[in-house]
């Protein structure tokens, strides 16, 4: 029961909100967990400071098929906590702001304990808050910006995740395979994503207001993506940069007259060692390349409105190809669609489906990958009772886990859960 804690609590958070009147915490209509802290908050906010708090947990019961089925459920779980600093309020620092975030993750993987082959992981995971960072707590971000407002740039520099800025993808479901940059689960041996962090650079041009290309330039250290280096700052083992380049388009009045975003984009890594560029094509005594890239189209569309804001349906595509002398992985398919306020009495509830097929490269030649892609798809409805509590259970169907027939496909009921301090 001791590892249900973290998923409970935003249960207990929903009993507790039905039965207070507080003007602050717990208040049904506010805007954070903790409320206002008699007012603090919101001046501190004019005055340029402001506070990102949350928990988030992801429970998953495996249900059917996998490789042994019918076990207890397991929770992995995130604890975030960032700050961000407009420093033209506060030291008269003309566009410039500072941000810095660190994460604490706990928890088990169904996904791992029960799911996958052994010798053919899951190519996603059930829990996205499951994976780097894992039982650790990091330094996710420590940044400063300066935004050029007269010449449409911003430049951007500090430890950062590759994902906050390039491939951005919503994240309304529970599996990695519709959470987050994509290239960070399919490329991930050089793309790392949030919670990890690097050395790095970002240099974005607003073209038109509809229209901004950026690239950027990032450390590429293997030692980042290990649990004893979350707060680890140096560069000695580092081998090469990954640079990413993108061009988004972000059309205000489109599809029926509604917003969109779309991206294009790639990343090259210059990486020195075999073992830092190659997946699992590698092999003892390989040569290195002198170069790993992958690209990627990415797509979010709403193509009804019927009401205020996002209400309506909407649909989101990310394909993704990857180096196939380097990379386990050499390309990905998503589509999907979300349905946002499907009752009028809940307009910020989300209902979803997702569908993602991850081929793997027939160069790689472990035997346990037989069945060249693994397929995943999960339905879910995102229950929002205020704008700090959203609770999301969902059915997900893996077919092929780790693109082999080694394992039966698997039944999985999750339950997502995020409250906001």
């Amino acid at each position: 029961m001791k590892k249900f804690s973290l998923a409970l609590l935003p249960t207990v958070m929903l009993v507790a909100m039905t039965q207070t009147h507080a003007e602050n915490a717990f208040d049904p209509k506010g805007q954070y967990l903790l409320g206002d802290w008699d007012g603090k908050r919101t001046e501190l906010a004019a005055q340029g400071v402001k506070f990102d708090a949350n928990i988030a947990a992801d429970a998953a019961y495996l249900a059917d098929g996998g490789r042994d089925d019918g076990n207890s459920p397991t929770v992995a779980s995130q604890l975030w906590l960032g700050s961000n600093f407009d420093m033209e309020k506060l030291a008269g620092w003309d566009g410039v702001t500072i941000r810095a975030a660190l994460s604490a993750r706990q928890g088990q993987s169904t996904t791992a304990d029960d799911l996958q082959d052994k010798n053919a992981p899951q190519l996603a995971n059930v829990q996205a808050n499951f994976g780097r960072g894992n039982q650790k707590t990091r330094l996710s971000e420590l940044s400063i910006e300066k935004n050029f407002k007269e010449q449409g740039v911003s430049v951007k520099v500090g430890r950062l995740g590759l994902g906050m800025d390039f491939n951005v993808m919503a994240c309304d479901f529970q599996s990695t395979a519709f959470c987050a940059a994509q290239m960070g689960k399919w490329q991930g041996l050089i793309w790392m994503n949030t919670p990890v962090a690097q050395w790095g650079g970002r240099v974005k041009y607003q073209v038109t207001p509809e229209v901004f290309t950026q690239v950027g330039v990032y450390e590429y250290n293997p030692e980042n993506a290990l649990e004893r280096h979350g707060w680890n700052l140096d560069t000695d083992n580092a081998d090469g940069v990954t640079i990413p380049v993108e061009v988004v388009w972000q059309p205000k009045s489109f599809v029926n007259g509604l917003p969109g975003s779309y991206r294009v984009g790639g990343i090259y890594n210059t990486a020195d060692d075999a073992k830092n560029q190659y997946d699992i094509a590698y092999a003892k005594g390989a040569v290195a390349e002198d170069r790993t890239y992958g690209g990627w189209l990415a797509v979010e569309q709403q193509l009804t409105s019927t009401g205020a804001g996002r209400q309506g349906l909407h649909s989101f595509a990310n394909f993704t190809w990857h180096d196939r002398t380097t990379t386990k992985v050499d390309n990905s398919q998503q589509i999907g669609v979300k349905y946002i306020g499907l009752f009028d009495s809940q307009p910020n509830d989300i209902l979803g489906l997702g569908i993602n097929r991850v081929h793997v490269n027939d160069r790689v030649t472990n035997p346990a990958f037989n069945a060249s892609a693994e397929y995943n798809v999960e339905l879910n409805y995102s229950y929002y009772p205020t704008k700090w509590l959203m609770l999301r259970p969902n059915i997900q169907y893996v077919i092929n886990p780790g693109a082999t027939n080694n394992v039966d496909d698997a039944l999985v009921l999750g339950l997502s859960s995020k409250v906001v301090f």
